[in-house]
């Protein structure tokens, strides 16, 4: 980034991505003065692979004029040091104040579709390089989707998640989910989001966290009524709904908008969706249940987000990812990678389902684990239920899609700690060969 320095010009931010605290060797989170280092000229961030935090350099505070005194707002913090100083680290909602501040480049219309279309072509070429045929897409430049299909580069199936002016339009011209075909099809709505982060340490509990000072709970980022309302417009749409809970206190109030919504207005075989529903316990479970919510849950995170459990604990972690009690639930848990906060390898994610233990070593909420062929299942047919496609696909069934992958090995009969390195031989998408070794 300190190159960057030099390349930009005046006013412009110098932009990070993909941080990760605990990936770095020094184990530790960014701070403003570290971002001092690379300009005190320029507006410089670094955003936090999760998704939910960035961190910001003494210029861009400046810029948006956010000092100690500033209060936090709803959904969101401005973190502070010991003697009450800003560290930089700015938290879910509170970097909105961020968008209208400095200046960065521009592309033209033309450049715009060309970099989604391409971006688009090499996403698919990775995505079945890894084993995928089908992909729960959340949003997306839907134009671009279809021109890389047009072309050729499509090399998945896509269930197109929706939010904004494409949600709208949707309701407003009457189109629900399941319209288009096997190709790309209108799934549910993009994750509607209700709290923060679990890599991040935001999302919202209904305990403090453990070491952090002043005692915290994390982010709600939307109100009740806020929630109700957007949920119910969604689903008297016959729009499939899906929220971002990963908390317990998040994955309450929607499991709250949701039995309201189908209360004053039902909807049969509704399948509400619950991306992320990290931390259950047993009233949640029996509510997601009655309701026959879908949840999405981590999948590679056992393995590749080890080195965060312990900021939550053994207790905790018994109850988060908890795929064994979905199941034993009689709830058709689907797999989430929730990339690009999360690896899409879906044999990582099964390491991770089968042993939850992780990279470094550690077993974290071992009484979650589940069965080899219970992930494999999570990860076909369950996935396609999530989008209510499992009358074509999910399995290899007589009258499905011609989607398969080919292992060159059993995960069944591997060692359950090198399901991860069975290589991918072939992946098929509609009968054809989209990916060989």
């Amino acid at each position: 980034m300190r190159k960057l320095y030099g390349e930009t010009q005046p006013g412009f931010w110098i932009d990070g991505y993909f941080f990760d605290d605990t990936k770095v060797k020094d184990n530790r989170q960014l701070n403003v003065h570290d971002l001092d280092q690379i300009s005190k000229a320029h507006p410089v961030v670094v955003h936090h692979r999760g998704g939910h935090t960035s961190y910001y350099n003494s210029k861009a505070l400046e810029m948006a004029n956010i000092n100690r005194n500033t209060p936090n707002p709803p959904g969101g913090t401005y973190d502070r040091d010991a003697d009450g100083e800003l560290n930089g680290r700015i938290t879910d909602r509170a970097r909105a104040v961020f968008n209208n501040v400095g200046k960065r480049p521009t592309f033209t219309e033309d450049q715009t579709e060309q970099r989604n279309r391409d971006g688009l072509a090499y996403i698919s070429k990775q995505f079945v390089r890894y084993g995928l045929t089908s992909v729960h897409h959340e949003g997306g430049d839907l134009s671009a989707l279809q021109h890389v299909r047009r072309r050729g580069d499509l090399r998945h199936r896509v269930s197109y998640e929706v939010s904004g002016k494409i949600l709208d339009a949707m309701i407003a011209n009457g189109i629900m989910t399941g319209f288009a075909d096997e190709w790309i099809r209108f799934g549910a709505t993009s994750e509607h989001t209700a709290d923060g982060s679990f890599s991040e340490r935001t999302m919202a509990i209904s305990r403090p966290y453990l070491e952090i000072t002043p005692p915290y709970q994390g982010n709600v980022t939307e109100t009740q009524d806020d929630l109700n309302a957007w949920v119910e417009r969604v689903h008297r749409a016959g729009i499939q709904v899906n929220s971002h809970a990963n908390g317990d206190v998040a994955i309450d109030m929607v499991l709250t908008a949701y039995e309201r919504a189908q209360r004053v207005y039902p909807q049969p075989d509704a399948r509400p969706k619950i991306t992320h529903c990290t931390l259950i316990n047993d009233n949640l479970l029996r509510r997601i249940k009655a309701l026959g919510a879908v949840p999405a849950a981590f999948t590679t995170y056992a393995y590749y987000n080890s080195d965060k459990f312990h900021f939550y604990g053994e207790d905790f972690m018994k109850r988060s990812m908890a795929y064994r009690s979905f199941l034993d639930a009689g709830i058709p848990a689907a797999a989430g990678s929730d990339f690009s906060p999360g690896p899409f390898a879906p044999l990582m994610g099964i390491q991770g389902m089968v042993t939850r233990t992780g990279w470094n070593g550690q077993t974290w909420g071992a009484n979650q684990r589940i069965s080899v062929d219970e992930a494999l299942r999570v990860n076909t047919l369950n996935g396609a239920y999530a989008s209510h496609e499992e009358a074509i696909k999910g399995s290899i069934t007589p009258g499905k899609l011609a989607d398969f992958v080919v292992l060159a090995e059993d995960p069944h009969t591997v060692d359950k700690a090198k399901v991860k390195e069975i290589e991918i031989v072939r992946t098929v998408t509609g009968g054809t060969t989209v990916y060989q070794a």
